[in-house]
């Protein structure tokens, strides 16, 4: 999950870099239309288009366009043909274009898109310049686009690292508690307007404090990071498995019935009462699952599964107990 500030801070990058590209095209339509170059103003005009659009889209849906593919044809494609009609001025351009590819698409699309269109401007570079020059523009293109590059992971890696820090529980590896409460307004949202079915599923250790007096608090870390690696393996890539408390767990079942939903709950308490974990310890869970409802806001639906989870422990532990709506909650 990627922390918001880190997507606030892409939008507002990108952002950038096309209201520069609006910018430009709007200069560059006026003086080609004056110049007589309609092609050329037509080109600039249709990236006009584009780069309002895309600004549109990024601060009004909070969606990059196209994934910021678009950018591919039109300012690297406008400049290449810029580059076509006079060399000596669009040279220059290739250095803009490299640097701005970067900002704008994920690294390794960014890569392979700088060296084919690097590629590309040889077909007009090179019959044009002679070879003393051609030793001048490569070297310090090849330059940029390093500098570029290093630049580009090195922010992509201190963002992810970022984000990691503020979303993930550090010792477990999972999402943490911040990111718990954001995914469950989420859910709620979806089920509201697209009825998006999704069920919260809460467990936690029976009788970890004394597993931890027992045996120590290193062996209930080692514990709860291998409880982590065992649900991990065993939801899917679509649910969202979160580190809640301290020996507590949330998992959101996203377009799942309460009946698979109880289903998968108890395979995960079974596979973790077969597991032997450090120093032999045999470990059991208890669980509580709610449905979605619309009627509920946050604190209510978890509310709804905690609820459940305590009636768990009441009924002896090791055992689910679902939520239903009017019902009295069952044990699985």
């Amino acid at each position: 999950m990627e922390l918001q500030e880190v997507r606030n801070y892409k939008r507002t990058l990108r952002a950038s870099i096309n209201a520069l590209g609006l910018c430009s095209c709007v200069f560059f339509s006026i003086v080609q239309v004056k110049a007589g170059l309609f092609l050329m103003a037509f080109l600039s005009l249709a990236s006009i288009v584009y780069f309002a659009t895309a600004i549109f889209y990024l601060y009004k849906r909070d969606t990059n366009l196209w994934n910021g593919w678009g950018f591919v044809p039109v300012a690297p494609g406008v400049l290449l043909h810029a580059l076509y009609v006079n060399p000596d001025y669009g040279v220059f351009w290739v250095y803009v274009s490299i640097t701005s590819i970067f900002f704008m698409l994920p690294l390794r699309n960014a890569t392979i898109t700088s060296i084919v269109y690097l590629g590309a401007t040889t077909f007009f570079i090179v019959p044009n310049f002679e070879t003393s020059v051609l030793l001048r523009i490569y070297p310090t293109v090849i330059v940029v686009g390093i500098f570029s590059f290093s630049f580009s992971y090195l922010v992509e890696r201190l963002l992810r690292t970022l984000s990691d820090a503020a979303t993930r529980d550090p010792l477990t590896g999972i999402l943490n508690r911040h990111t718990f409460h954001h995914a469950i307004r989420t859910a709620l949202s979806e089920h509201l307007r697209y009825k998006v079915v999704g069920v919260l599923f809460l467990f936690d250790l029976d009788h970890f404090k004394r597993i931890n007096d027992d045996h120590g608090h290193l062996v209930g870390d080692s514990i709860l990071q291998d409880i982590a690696k065992i649900v991990s393996a065993r939801v899917r890539d679509t649910d969202q498995f979160f580190r809640y408390g301290g020996e507590e767990f949330a998992i959101l079942l996203r377009h799942t019935s309460l009946q698979n939903a109880a289903f998968l709950a108890d395979d995960i308490r079974q596979i973790i009462e077969a597991h032997s974990f450090a120093d032999g310890v045999k470990v059991t869970i208890s669980g509580g699952l709610s449905e979605v409802d619309s009627t509920l806001d946050i604190d209510e639906w978890i509310g709804l599964s905690d609820t459940a989870l305590y009636e768990a422990k009441a009924m002896g532990r090791n055992c689910i107990k679902i939520h239903i709506p009017q019902l009295i909650g069952m044990a699985v």
